[in-house]
């Protein structure tokens, strides 16, 4: 009897290291410049580029082209003092200060331009920041986190790019990896909300938190993105909608054509806790495409955790062609209460799920 008990104990513990193992899957390079798709933007990007200064002029003689030496200071002298900005071609090291951009601007990177982060102990930086501006537009950024070479253990908060509290911002043909946190960050400062925010052909692989954060704003277009590989710090997943707080806002959100790829947790996660309150709280997503391969879960919903009282959640979420493949969970809820919230979809399986967490 007691071997057979150390066998049952030996065979759950199996179980459960099995359930949690994660084994990161290559994303070809011919998958990356798919999706990318540069050449939907390169008329734009010409007309810029024509204007564009030089940023390879703040860097010194005999500038180091291997991106090991950090240039962080030179390239943001070149972001202060010029609106239209290309940066060189080639790899460049910058710090954990990373670049802060400026209302009306334009950076452009080239074919090889590359900004790769020097190793910090750090838990948050922006690689770039756009925080409180308007009017910026990012054409084929290509950055790499130090996931593979921090220096400390803690923090979930190393982002590609960070967008707070700012408006018009347009990100094309991003490229981002091996952040420490999130590739792309979508917030607020001080209670304003991000507006106008336009995401189209990012590539986002292998960041340890979330391939895209969103946690208050009005107006965002993820367009024809592709995310994968979302491992290392919960919620590990593709696209998370998570705002922070009653003051954030989740409003006129747009996702077309989100392909996720093994992400640990799940593609997309929307979650709604800190939303609850006595004040009405309305909220607006829609989602038209979203394929999956291989994410744990497909699409996860989060309202109140265990709390049946509240029902202060207003808006509908739209849910159209999905398909979802080698999930343990197409939809996933958690034992939760969704408000009054409104699912509008042709996926009877989760209608009906939905319906029955919802507050009468």
């Amino acid at each position: 009897m007691k071997r057979l008990v150390i066998l049952f104990v030996l065979n759950i513990a199996f179980l459960f290291v099995n359930a949690q193992h994660f084994t990161v899957k290559n994303v070809p390079l011919s998958t990356i410049n798919k999706h990318l798709n540069k050449m939907k933007y390169e008329r734009e990007y010409n007309r810029y580029k024509r204007a564009a200064y030089p940023a390879v002029k703040y860097l010194p003689n005999n500038y180091n082209r291997s991106g090991k030496a950090d240039y962080t200071m030179n390239l943001q002298r070149a972001l202060d003092r010029h609106q239209v900005v290309l940066l060189p071609n080639c790899p460049v090291q910058i710090s954990d200060k990373g670049l802060r951009l400026k209302s009306n601007q334009v950076l452009l990177f080239q074919p090889e331009s590359k900004l790769i982060l020097k190793p910090t102990a750090r838990g948050y930086y922006d690689m770039l920041q756009v925080a409180d501006v308007t009017n910026v537009k990012i054409f084929y950024a290509n950055l790499e986190g130090d996931r593979y070479g921090h220096l400390g253990k803690r923090g979930q908060w190393g982002f590609g790019i960070s967008i707070k509290s700012s408006s018009n911002i347009q990100l094309y043909s991003p490229y981002l990896k091996y952040m420490w946190g999130d590739g792309i960050y979508i917030g607020q400062l001080n209670n304003v909300p991000s507006k106008n925010i336009e995401i189209q052909n990012a590539v986002i692989d292998n960041v340890r938190r979330n391939g895209i954060s969103i946690t208050s704003a009005i107006g965002v277009d993820v367009i024809d993105t592709y995310i994968a590989n979302t491992n290392g710090n919960s919620p590990e997943s593709g696209l998370d909608i998570e705002p922070n707080s009653i003051h954030d806002e989740i409003k006129n959100i747009n996702i077309i054509n989100l392909t996720t790829y093994n992400n640990k947790w799940s593609g997309i996660l929307l979650v709604f806790e800190l939303f609850k309150s006595e004040q009405a709280k309305e909220v607006s997503i829609n989602i038209d495409g979203h394929f999956d391969n291989g994410s744990r879960k497909g699409i996860s919903f989060h309202g109140y955790k265990n709390d049946r009282n509240t029902g202060n959640l207003i808006g509908q979420i739209k849910l159209n062609n999905v398909q979802y493949t080698n999930n343990q969970e197409r939809y996933y809820f958690y034992n939760t209460n969704l408000s009054k919230l409104d699912l509008q979809t042709p996926e009877q399986e989760v209608k009906e799920k939905f319906d029955k967490m919802r507050k009468r």
